[in-house]
């Protein structure tokens, strides 16, 4: 791996070097799977990228290109810090192929991203206005103790792979027994970047072991920092924090 690293990073300084590193890149990167209709371009970084021209080496080719990210930079479209030998994801301007509307990191977007959230009491049926005010949060301790924030999130992982993550059992969570209630919280299994979008896939398996999308959520990326990332959904806006920066809670699957 080091030395598959050394040859990556004279492959995008060395026009020498270019073609007998380009499948050590190759096999170095995993890049992710692209959908139909998909036009993200998918590199690896090289020396010299800046606010305004992004050098990269193609995985389609042994030879570096460069890309315009000026206008992408103003307008805070570019995700994450690019470093040489990170795979990126470049979503080309539909008029001018050489210019840049949107940059990922795909290595920055990997990782276990964490928010938290807080239950709620469990409403018996037929209970009068009189009982959901004895059992108000602020007038009961008890409670006060049961309804404590509790850690959930996703990692995304290589190969488009992903991992739920949450501080309590999933039969915790759907226990229709327990007093509390807990936010619905998806348990996506796979991710892809499309068109500059993300998309966070749920999966079941079938009778014979296969494994298919049953529900997917597609989210515009709003901010993608080391320990930050915000996401915005069809209805409603999710920030992150990386848990292997900040960690409030244990969590586990």
């Amino acid at each position: 791996m080091i030395i598959g690293a050394v040859l990556l990073t004279c492959a995008c300084g060395s026009k020498h070097d270019e073609r007998a590193a380009a499948g050590v890149a190759d096999s170095l990167a995993i890049v992710p799977n692209t959908l139909p209709g998909d036009s993200t371009i998918y590199g690896i970084a090289c020396d010299g990228c800046n606010d305004t021209i992004l050098i990269y080496l193609p995985t389609i080719s042994a030879d570096p290109d460069t890309m315009n990210i000026l206008a992408a930079s103003k307008q805070h479209q570019v995700f994450g810090r690019m470093k040489i030998g990170d795979v990126i994801a470049i979503i080309p301007n539909a008029s001018n192929p050489k210019v840049g509307d949107m940059v990922v990191n795909v290595e920055a977007l990997k990782g276990r991203w964490c928010f938290l959230a807080a239950p709620t009491l469990r409403e018996r049926a037929g209970m009068s206005s009189s009982e959901r005010a004895n059992h108000s949060l602020k007038r009961d301790s008890v409670l006060r103790s049961i309804l404590q924030p509790r850690e959930f999130g996703v990692e995304l992982k290589g190969e488009n792979t992903a991992r739920p993550i949450s501080s309590i059992s999933y039969s915790i969570a759907t226990d229709e027994n327990s007093p509390v209630v807990y936010p619905k919280i998806k348990r996506y299994r796979r991710w892809h970047l499309y068109n500059g979008k993300l998309i966070l896939s749920e999966t079941s398996r079938d009778s014979l072991g296969n494994v298919f999308i049953t529900s997917s959520d597609t989210a515009a990326l709003l901010l993608l920092r080391p320990d930050t990332m915000a996401l915005k959904f069809k209805d409603r806006v999710q920030g992150y924090y990386s848990q292997h920066s900040i960690s409030p809670s244990s969590s586990g699957n």
